[in-house]
């Protein structure tokens, strides 16, 4: 009966130190930010009849904890396509995202997702160039949840309109089917 005793103690040992063993392997990858996850950016790519379609880009980013919420996720994306098309893609994709906006913030609530930019969010372009930048905000928003609309802030206000002298109307929620002009390809007018 002792020697049984002894095995099951054994038993437990081993699984301690191989829950302490998994433990540590899953802190390292935290800490040394290899846990990634992907997410997408919609960029726009040149057709060979001179339009601009708008396609999606998986990214893998690096994220801080085993934990991360939705409205987090999204502000990863959002940083990406705020840093554009890498090098690489850079000959087939561009974006209408000026690289000198900021994300500030995001909150989901309901089927609302309210981003958050500083004011470089709206500087230059045409209605076109405003139109296509709204496209990819709200495109890459709502990757988790088509569905969603998209309210547009700036500096933490609501905003009604869109661009330095109000071109384009953003006073209620954007949606995906706002912009689908955009997944057939748009004439590019620069």
């Amino acid at each position: 009966m002792g020697n049984g005793k002894v095995s099951f103690q054994k038993k437990i040992v081993v699984g301690l130190l191989l829950l302490w063993a998994i433990l540590l392997i899953i802190f390292g990858l935290v800490h040394s930010g290899l846990l990634s996850r992907k997410v997408s950016v919609f960029f726009f790519q040149n057709q060979s009849d001179g339009s601009l379609k708008l396609v999606e880009i998986p990214r893998q980013i690096k994220i801080k904890g085993l934990k991360t919420d939705t409205s987090q996720m999204i502000k990863y994306a959002l940083k990406e396509l705020i840093l554009g098309p890498t090098q690489e893609e850079s000959e087939a994709y561009i974006s209408c995202v000026p690289a000198e906006a900021n994300i500030r913030d995001v909150k989901i609530e309901n089927d609302l997702i309210y981003v958050d930019f500083d004011e470089n969010i709206e500087s230059g372009g045409g209605i076109l160039e405003l139109q296509g930048r709204l496209a990819q905000i709200v495109f890459t928003a709502t990757q988790f949840s088509p569905q969603s609309g998209v309210r547009l802030l700036i500096e933490g206000k609501e905003i009604k309109s869109f661009g330095g002298e109000g071109i384009t109307d953003v006073e209620k929620p954007m949606f995906r089917s706002d912009f689908e002009k955009f997944l057939q390809g748009e004439k590019n007018e620069r």
